[in-house]
């Protein structure tokens, strides 16, 4: 091909300007041929010949005077120029792929036609090279072409794909220089690009602009509609979407422009699970004939299922003339978001019976349902069963096998799938979380891994991939999930000082009503009553969390409850404006572990008058309160009457309870009557109770029938195996204390030691049995003699049979004195003002002389004692105790 080319002509010199005549001289053969030979190249190197030989005949080094001239057509050839061979060659190197070649070609001809910029520019963009896109189009003015309605909107969506406000504000001014202010087309490229940035305000300022000068058409309106859906202002969105169908139904409008509008506005109707704008706006789909399209009845079905209308999801479903796996996905997460798994379940084997190919959402949709359901091995069946498929998993699917190790603890499995997402790069390793959305989604398997591993009790694990996140990158779920995992199954102390974290600057996170929950619940278990009025003040000051009245109020009553304060509990709850089941129970479980049956009775009889049914937990609750309070005929009254009358049936928990119930009153036959009777076998907490009330009659015979059975039952109970110690104690019976030691040592049972804490001025205080490491150890010891010897001369005996060692009486009574509760009453006492409540905490029941030991102190001091032990709370004030003897 290259054996024919012509001979170099003699380049052009300035002699031929004057002379236009003697330029065209030796082009027209030159330029045809050349034309002609770039058409037949089929690669690279081909295109690189024929270049050489243009470049060498001169014919792209004309003086730029003589670019523009045209020569005269052949008969079968149209007006050539140099201008229009370079395009030739430009036009070559892009037919054999080479953008870079032709690129260079293209800036050195001079003016260079804007098509073949906006041919680079869109090219660069299909390939997702958005940042070498818009670096084309500076290369572009540089080189001195102006561009068109073309390229503008090809770089406007670079701008807002990147996103890149910067570059779009710049372009937006070029578009003013140039005088396209009036382009309709770069208009709406305008509104989509500041709605992709996150300025909703410039782009509703164009849209407004466009609206004026009467050039908006239907996909103006569409781009604003879509601003106002992805920047969560669905109501907005909704008012626009009304206007749209009055104002533009005169314009012109294709079946596409319709289609994209009701696809635009149904994810707002999803968003406020707006089922009459849903129905409307389905019913205007079927009076412009949009509705059999696959894009309108999928967006429809995913819209009725967030709206929880499944009812009216499957009449779509089965009006829709062609499904594709989109459909069927949709049914299936929408079964699966709505609960009903059992359908979502079904629908999944329909499509693999129907041999309808399975997508990476499908399998998710699935796993995610079992996961949300709490069967964890069926999700990770299912996730075995994708793999297998030859489908990939995404980071979606990640997370829902994440959430599912979770529910089951399955940390090993967690483990697996953890160097799965790193060996399948679903996780990166560099630490970078940026603003696009693979990286938000690279947290979110990030967040994902912290609640996993928190949840299987790994807190190693989980606080060392929290600490490799940034702290500018981390978002609220980042923390929640972390002070989540420490409240719930870790140390609330821990829990505490990450939330001071979280909302400290620099980089402080606003908490959301998850994270509120979560630190209330860490407050309620460490009794930090001073931190829980805190977060309580923090809520009232913000003014996001109405929207989550009743999640975080019933946190608050739960935590004033468990903090000793059923009054301000009681407060929260008389300030809700409406309140649900939880509010109503958790108010009466406050009262019944003060022992305040009554009380929490009347709120019984409260809930029912507001249209509440008793449910088996509230009946659970009640028996708690009437057992805590020595009701022990009422408490049987109701749980006579929670079948006959309310059709709740009597579960394991509930005959512990009456059990608990008929021991605290000594009614130890009755109990064990009740347990040979029971409709079921005995379930642990059955057993535990009634060992709890051998030690309370001190039945050495039936406790020892009870531990059998718990062990049977491979019951590890370290609660047990003390109070069946505790009875041979009492009984000395020092053998057997010594066999069930030897037992729990072999078994790997280990006792818990009793550990007491008391808030005071500086803090929280923790004490162990005999705990001398203090730095008040000296004045402590010292306060609780002197208290020792006043009671004793009040009438208070020293109960040695809770010194639970084989030592004389005098031995036992200097044990008794360090007991851990006592302690902290001492260190109370000595940091705590005149007047004000002492409030200890301990993680065991507290000891029956220290109970004693409190009343006689509760005489003598200014103070009201208020005890939280594992059981319930006992406030101990002039003498008496609250508890009225049923602890």
């Amino acid at each position: 091909m290259l054996l024919n080319l012509p001979k170099s002509t003699k380049p052009v010199g300035a002699r031929f300007i004057s002379v236009a005549n003697a330029a065209i001289i030796g082009l027209d053969d030159s330029l045809v041929h050349f034309t002609a030979l770039l058409k037949e190249c089929r690669s690279v190197n081909a295109v690189q010949q024929v270049h050489q030989q243009i470049i060498s005949s001169g014919l792209l080094s004309y003086p730029a005077s003589l670019l523009p001239i045209s020569l005269p057509p052949l008969p079968s050839q149209p007006f050539l120029s140099p201008r229009s061979l370079g395009t030739g060659v430009v036009a070559a190197y892009l037919a054999c792929g080479s953008t870079d070649d032709a690129l260079t070609v293209l800036e050195r001809v001079v003016p260079s036609p804007a098509i073949w910029w906006n041919l680079l520019i869109r090219e660069r963009i299909k390939e997702g090279h958005l940042d070498r896109a818009i670096a084309l189009s500076r290369r572009m003015l540089r080189a001195g072409t102006r561009p068109d309605h073309f390229t503008l909107p090809h770089i406007l969506k670079a701008c807002g794909e990147l996103p890149s406000y910067k570059c779009g504000i710049t372009f937006h001014g070029l578009i003013c220089c140039n005088g396209f202010e009036s382009n309709v087309f770069i208009c709406n490229a305008l509104v989509a690009m500041y709605a992709r940035c996150g300025s909703l305000e410039e782009a509703s300022l164009v849209f407004e602009e466009i609206t004026l000068r009467g050039i908006d058409d239907v996909i103006s309106w569409n781009s604003i509609v879509a601003a106002h859906v992805k920047h969560s202002n669905p109501w907005t969105a909704l008012d626009m979407f009304s206007k749209m169908a009055m104002i533009v139904h005169e314009k012109a409008t294709n079946e596409r422009s319709d289609i994209i509008s009701i696809v635009n506005i149904l994810p707002a109707c999803g968003s406020l699970k707006a089922l009459p704008q849903t129905r409307g706006i389905h019913g205007n789909a079927i009076r412009n004939g949009t509705f059999p399209d696959a894009f309108v009845g999928n967006a429809l079905i995913d819209t009725y299922a967030k709206c929880g209308s499944m009812k009216d999801a499957v009449k779509v479903f089965n009006m829709m003339e062609f499904k594709d796996v989109v459909s069927w996905n949709s049914m299936v997460t929408g079964y699966s978001q709505s609960g009903n798994f059992e359908a979502a379940f079904e629908l999944f084997k329909n499509m693999r019976k129907e041999k309808i190919p399975l997508d990476v959402v499908t399998w998710t949709a699935v796993i995610a349902g079992y996961a949300q359901r709490g069967c964890g091995q069926e999700a990770l069946d299912v996730f075995r069963q994708m793999i297998f498929s030859g489908s990939e998993p995404n980071c979606v699917t990640i997370i829902s096998l994440l959430s599912a190790c979770a529910s089951l603890g399955a940390c090993c499995q967690g483990m697996e799938t953890h160097a799965y997402s790193l060996k399948n790069c679903l996780l990166s390793l560099d630490n970078h979380f940026g603003g696009d959305d693979g990286d938000d989604e690279d947290l979110m398997v990030h967040n994902a891994l912290i609640d996993m591993y928190s949840k299987c009790r790994t807190f190693k694990a989980a606080r060392l991939i929290f600490d490799s996140i940034p702290r500018k990158e981390r978002n609220v779920v980042t923390w929640t999930v972390m002070i989540g995992g420490y409240a719930q199954y870790g140390d609330s102390n821990d829990a505490l000082k990450l939330f001071s974290e979280m909302i400290s600057e620099p980089h402080a996170v606003a908490p959301n009503a998850f994270t509120i929950s979560c630190i209330l619940m860490a407050c309620a278990h460490l009794s930090a009553l001073r931190m829980g009025k805190q977060v309580h003040a923090y809520l009232v000051r913000q003014h996001r969390y109405e929207a989550s009245t009743y999640f975080v109020a019933n946190c608050l009553i739960d935590m004033y409850s468990k903090c000793g304060d059923v009054d301000t509990a009681r407060y929260v709850f008389d300030c809700m404006p409406q309140r649900n089941a939880i509010s109503w129970t958790s108010i009466m479980t406050g009262y019944g572990m003060h022992g305040r049956g009554n009380e929490a009775l009347d709120i019984f009889d409260k809930m029912q008058k507001a249209g509440f049914l008793p449910d088996d937990i509230s009946f659970l609750v009640v028996l708690y309160a009437c057992s805590h309070s020595g009701m022990i005929d009422r408490g049987l009254d109701y749980f006579d009457s929670m079948s006959r009358d309310y059709g709740v049936a009597a579960s394991a928990e509930h005959y512990a309870s009456v059990i608990d119930l008929l021991a605290r009153a000594g009614r130890l036959d009755k109990a064990w009557s009740m347990v040979k009777d029971m409709p079921m076998e005995p379930s642990a907490v059955v057993w535990v109770a009634l060992l709890s009330a051998c030690r309370v009659h001190s039945n050495v015979e039936l406790a020892e029938y009870a531990l059998n059975k718990l062990v049977e039952m491979n019951a590890d109970n370290d609660g047990a195996y003390t109070l069946i110690s505790n009875i041979y104690a009492n009984a000395k019976r020092w053998k057997d204390v010594a066999r069930i030691r030897n037992l729990m040592k072999n078994s790997g049972i280990k006792k818990r030691p009793g550990c007491s804490w008391v808030q005071g001025k500086k803090g929280t205080a923790s004490f162990f049995v005999g705990d001398r490491s203090h730095p008040l150890s000296h004045q402590i010891y010292a306060l609780l003699e002197r208290l020792i010897d006043r009671i004793k001369s009040m009438g208070y005996v020293p109960e040695t049979n809770f010194a639970l060692h084989d030592v004389d009486d005098e031995e036992k009574n200097n044990l008794l004195a360090e007991h851990s509760e006592k302690l902290a009453l001492a260190y109370g006492l000595l940091t705590t003002s005149p007047g004000c409540p002492i409030r200890i905490t301990k993680n065991l029941r507290v000891c029956g002389d220290c109970h004693s030991a409190f009343t006689y102190i509760s005489k003598i001091v200014d103070h009201e004692i208020i005890v939280r032990d594992s059981s319930r709370f006992h406030h101990f004030k002039d003498g008496s105790c609250s508890c009225g003897g049923y602890w």
